[in-house]
């Protein structure tokens, strides 16, 4: 499986070990049926620098599939992952209790982040205060620039546009 992240390329190799005539690959008292054993290759190389990276894991599931599906799953498994960091480092999740409509308070989380990805995707290779644009950039400048704000935003008219 090939792929970019940034300024890295990505090569994954996943391989399914499962013994498909028997419930169980292997028992363990801890691990009650676990059906597959995945071992994933990832090979990243710096296209800016040409350093190649190699690292290998291994997973297990109850269930079994291909690697393909398992590939797939783990991908799934890190895009929400990559959403809850920028959920906690953009708006501090983890930092702030509320106690009072939790439920509204997570919407409007999930709505900042939202109108960064919109602004980010909208504005790729240009610049804040002189530096590359990233999620990061976007809420410092937003915290101090009410004129950057209002271009989160995009009003007009007084109407908020998306």
């Amino acid at each position: 499986m090939f792929g970019t992240e940034n300024n890295i390329y990505v090569k994954r190799v996943v391989e399914v070990f499962q013994d498909r005539s028997c419930s169980e690959v292997m028992h363990h008292s801890e691990f009650k049926n676990i059906q597959s054993i995945i071992k994933i290759t990832k090979e990243t190389v710096n296209k800016k620098t040409g350093a190649i990276k190699t690292k290998v894991e291994y997973l297990i599931a109850n269930f079994k599939t291909n690697a393909k599906e398992f590939h797939d799953k783990i991908l799934q498994h890190w895009s929400v992952e990559t959403y809850h960091f920028h959920l906690d480092t953009l708006t501090m999740e983890d930092s702030h209790i509320a106690f009072v409509n939790p439920f509204s308070i997570s919407i409007l989380r999930g709505f900042t982040i939202n109108l960064y990805q919109l602004f980010l995707n909208a504005n790729k290779g240009t610049k804040i205060d002189g530096r590359d644009i990233s999620m990061a950039r976007i809420k410092k400048t937003a915290l101090y620039s009410l004129e950057f704000m209002g271009d989160l935003f995009e009003t007009k008219n007084g109407v908020i546009i998306f």
